[in-house]
């Protein structure tokens, strides 16, 4: 596997990448009963705290680690503007409603604070499919 700016090698010796005071990092975890790719998703911030889940699945008949980034962002990104939706409700609970439930709070938090810098890689993932060559 070969990885390119801005993608990195993590501590975890996983394929990743660093987004302000957190490591991103995705490494296969076998299939689902209907034969998708399923994937397990490492955030690692630079506190200590460390979040997993492997609730990431492909499509029909799999994926490569390149989609399997995109499809997480794309997840990130759902999340991030459902939670801000709801933020900007007021009297609402920000988690209550939508797609802000998709991940840990800690991480929808997180990521909402650095949406920026999230949308700027998913685009980068979008439009530089040879970011990682299996």
């Amino acid at each position: 596997m070969t990885l390119h700016t801005p993608m990195i090698i993590t501590s975890r010796l996983l394929p990743g990448v660093k987004i302000a005071d957190c490591t991103i990092a995705l490494d296969r975890d076998g299939e689902t009963h209907d034969n998708r790719d399923r994937f397990r998703y490492h955030f690692d911030f630079d506190d200590g705290r460390e979040i997993t889940g492997n609730d990431l699945k492909s499509g029909c008949g799999g994926c490569d680690t390149i989609e399997a980034f995109q499809s997480l962002f794309t997840f990130l990104q759902a999340a991030i503007e459902s939670y801000r939706y709801n933020l900007h409700e007021g009297d609402k609970n920000p988690f209550e409603d939508g797609n802000a439930d998709l991940f840990d709070r800690a991480i929808v938090e997180w990521a909402y604070q650095h949406s920026n810098e999230i949308v700027e890689f998913a685009f980068e993932l979008e439009n530089n499919p040879h970011l990682i060559e299996e």
